[in-house]
């Protein structure tokens, strides 16, 4: 089953995102890191979402690009973070494949890997609750929209984080509270 989760910057996903997967499967699962440590922030922000899975039971795997790659197949669950990171990663980096039609790419990788997961949980950043300065920016966010509507046409299960409480938006009867 496709769940995505996202809401704004701080919304609580992440944290909403792994209390869900705890549920769902208690014993050993498999996260998928996509963010790049680039700079100090970033280093950070990796040693908090570590912080947080503390106990949890999940086997990280960092995985920035090209997910069609990748070999989840037995696994009971695996949480993507996230969608937005994943998609910088594939129109910016100087390895990616296709940065020009990053968000129909990703997404070729997000049904491999939902094909052979049981559960797969993908967290996206609301990048519309963010106001875009430059050129550059609005195109990211344009292609992020794009990535979100992809992805949450295909999800089976759509919940919004906003203060550390979900909406659920599609999928009701998958998902308990």
């Amino acid at each position: 089953m496709l769940y995505m989760i996202f809401g704004g910057s701080g919304s609580g996903k992440s944290e909403f995102a792994e209390d869900l997967a705890m549920k769902l499967c208690p014993g050993e699962k498999r996260y998928l890191a996509t963010l790049t440590d680039i700079d100090e922030e970033m280093e950070e922000r990796i040693a908090a979402h570590r912080a947080m899975r503390q106990g949890k039971h999940f086997r990280t795997t960092e995985r920035g690009l090209s997910l069609e790659e990748l070999d989840v197949s037995g696994e009971n669950l695996v949480l993507l973070e996230c969608l937005t990171n994943l998609l910088a990663n594939e129109m910016y980096d100087r390895n990616a494949r296709h940065p020009d039609r990053a968000a129909e790419y990703i997404l070729e990788g997000i049904r491999h890997l939902n094909s052979q997961a049981g559960h797969l949980l993908v967290v996206a950043g609301d990048t519309f609750a963010e106001v875009p300065l430059d050129k550059e920016m609005r195109r990211y966010v344009k292609e992020s929209g794009k990535a979100g509507q992809l992805l949450a046409k295909e999800a089976d299960v759509v919940i919004e984080v906003k203060y550390g409480l979900p909406l659920v938006w599609k999928g009701a009867e998958y998902y308990e509270a």
